[in-house]
């Protein structure tokens, strides 16, 4: 009988069963990724692989991923779904192309951010997001130092 999810090990990403296991995946990845409006190209940027290795796998022929690849597709599956949750079907299309000035973004898109600074960037903006889903969203600098002028909404 298998352990509840939460008691689970993380997978040994170095096994190459698991690796292989996992890297069933992609075609699902890329999925995700077309879903977003991206293009082969960062697609395949985000991904760490080549535009004609996405292409095999997209197909279910691709290569057994490295455990930098199945670090990025874990990454991929997580903002997906938070997007998924947090906006509708056009806006969490939309959003990884649109500039934002919200902090790690500094007025660049999401889109851009990931791609220069690859795994920290790509696990910054999941957790950005993550915590968006949980009700913490952040504000701007400029928001922060105008909060404590605000009035009230409930006197108590």
């Amino acid at each position: 009988m298998r352990e509840p999810l939460m008691h689970q090990e993380k997978p040994n990403l170095t096994d190459p069963a698991t690796a292989s296991r996992l890297s069933r995946g992609l075609p699902a990845g890329v999925h995700m990724l077309q879903a977003l409006g991206l293009s082969r190209e960062e697609q395949a940027s985000l991904l760490g692989l080549s535009v004609r290795s996405l292409q095999r796998g997209e197909d279910g022929h691709g290569p057994e991923l490295s455990q930098d690849q199945l670090t990025r597709l874990s990454l991929v599956v997580g903002i997906y779904k938070a997007l998924r949750l947090l906006y509708d079907d056009a806006t969490a299309a939309g959003w990884p192309h649109r500039t934002n000035r919200r902090p790690p973004f500094g007025g660049q898109t999401p889109l851009t951010y990931m791609r220069q600074g690859g795994i920290p960037a790509m696990y910054e903006t999941r957790r950005l997001l993550d915590a968006d889903r949980g009700g913490l969203f952040s504000v701007t600098p400029e928001a922060h130092r105008s909060a404590p002028g605000f009035p009230t909404v409930v006197e108590l």
